[in-house]
């Protein structure tokens, strides 16, 4: 038995314990691949680039792996593949072919989810989590100040990226794998975005304001990443 197929059958008969570390261990990846690639300060070509933050990685495993990966198990895996298109009728059910419900349901979906649990569910706790493992005084104030700022912009940017990915992981991915794939494509949103903050576009004013906004940064070790989905 290869490997894939022993991990894909842990995914199916241990689906939080091996999310869990899957989880972790890419959110890890994302965060180390963006601060060895855009440190904080390597525009300024004057300055020594800031040291590895190892601090910085724990967190964002911590975040994946004790609240994203049970979370997005409990909804990705347990509840979202349940509910179906309401608005098609049982007759049509009976009559369409198994594809196209599949398909009206899989829209569905995507928009259900889409629509409220990034911003209703899966910002708010970032900010909270994040806030809260950096070790702030008043972690619940400096999370509330952050969703002040960045709540609509980090919402909306995650609009641009990840409909289109999760119409394409309900409809084709099998439901245990599903949380898998979203995790590898998170690696290159973060970096996505530590690139854009920290390249070119950092001295453009009217970019750099809306970057502000999306990763709000209060110090030098914090977090430049943004995951949702």
């Amino acid at each position: 038995m290869s490997f894939f197929d022993k991990y894909n059958r842990l995914l199916k008969t241990h689906p939080f314990k091996v999310n869990m570390v899957t989880t972790g261990l890419l959110f890890g990846v994302g965060d180390g691949v963006a601060q060895k690639l855009f440190p904080l300060n390597h525009d300024h070509l004057d300055e020594e680039k800031p040291k590895y933050n190892v601090y910085r990685t724990m967190r964002a495993m911590i975040y994946g792996s004790c609240f994203f990966a049970p979370c997005g198990v409990l909804w990705y895996g347990k509840r979202l593949p349940l509910i179906k298109n309401p608005f098609v009728s049982v007759k049509s059910r009976e009559t369409w072919s198994k594809n196209r419900v599949h398909l009206y349901d899989t829209l569905y979906r995507v928009t259900i989810d889409q629509l409220f649990i990034p911003g209703l569910f899966w910002i708010p706790m970032y900010n909270i989590v994040m806030s809260t493992l950096s070790g702030h005084e008043n972690p619940l104030e400096v999370a509330f100040h952050k969703l002040q700022h960045n709540w609509w912009n980090v919402l909306t940017t995650n609009w641009m990226v990840w409909p289109g990915f999760q119409l394409i992981s309900f409809f084709y991915i099998p439901v245990h794998l599903r949380i898998v794939a979203a995790n590898i494509c998170s690696v290159g949103w973060n970096c996505f975005l530590s690139y854009l903050y920290n390249g070119k576009a950092h001295g453009d004013h009217q970019k750099e304001e809306i970057l502000d906004h999306l990763v709000d940064p209060d110090e030098e070790i914090e977090e430049t990443t943004m995951v949702v989905y």
